[in-house]
C-alpha cells in the first residue's frame, strides 16, 4: 500500500480548458515534488523515537506488549502515479517487533487525533477477541451449526 508522508500531499490537477483530446501544451496533472512511498519503506525511515513498547491486555503469563509506531499519513491508492484527490489524513499503525526484518502489521484508522497510543493499540487487538468470541459461540454454543440449519429450513419452506 502507498501513502503520502505525513505533511505532504499532491497538487491536484490543474484546470483544463477542454475536455477530451490530450493536454493542451503546459498543462496536464500537475508535478508534485512529493511521492507516495509504500508503508514498508516508511517504517524503515522512521527515527528510534518514533518507535514505542505498548501493552495492550494480560495474557496468561504476562501482559502482551509490541512495538507500535503512528503517524498521519493520506493514501495513494493508485501507488506512485496518483496525482487524484489525497482524501483526508488518516492514521497508520505499524507494528514492527523487535528483532524482526520487516514490520509485522499495518492499520489506517479514522480515530480522533487526541486518541492515546495505549488506547489505539487495545482498540485494534480488540479484534482478536472479537474473533476468538464468535469463534467460541460458533463451536462450543453450536451458533455455526444453528445458522446453518435455519438456512435449510428457509430455503425448503420457499421452495414448491
Amino acid at each position: 500500500m502507498a501513502v503520502r508522508r505525513p505533511g505532504e500531499a499532491p497538487a491536484g490537477l490543474r484546470p483544463r480548458k477542454h475536455k477530451r483530446g490530450p493536454w493542451p501544451k503546459g498543462e496536464g496533472p500537475a508535478k508534485h515534488p512529493h511521492t507516495p512511498v509504500q508503508v514498508q519503506d516508511l517504517a524503515r525511515e522512521l527515527p528510534s523515537e518514533a518507535w514505542q513498547m505498548t501493552s495492550w491486555r494480560e495474557g496468561t503469563n504476562a501482559p502482551l506488549t509490541g512495538r507500535f509506531a503512528r503517524l498521519r499519513v493520506r493514501t495513494a491508492p493508485g501507488g506512485s502515479d496518483y496525482t487524484g484527490d489525497p482524501g483526508p489524513e488518516e492514521w497508520l499503525l505499524i507494528e514492527w517487533p523487535e528483532g524482526d526484518e520487516k514490520p509485522l502489521r499495518y492499520w489506517l484508522s479514522t480515530l480522533p487525533p487526541e486518541t492515546s497510543v495505549t488506547e489505539f493499540v487495545r482498540l485494534t487487538k480488540l479484534r482478536w477477541r472479537i474473533e476468538r468470541d464468535d469463534l467460541d459461540l460458533k463451536q462450543e454454543c453450536g451458533l455455526g451449526h444453528y445458522e446453518g440449519l435455519r438456512l435449510a429450513e428457509a430455503s425448503t419452506a420457499t421452495s414448491p
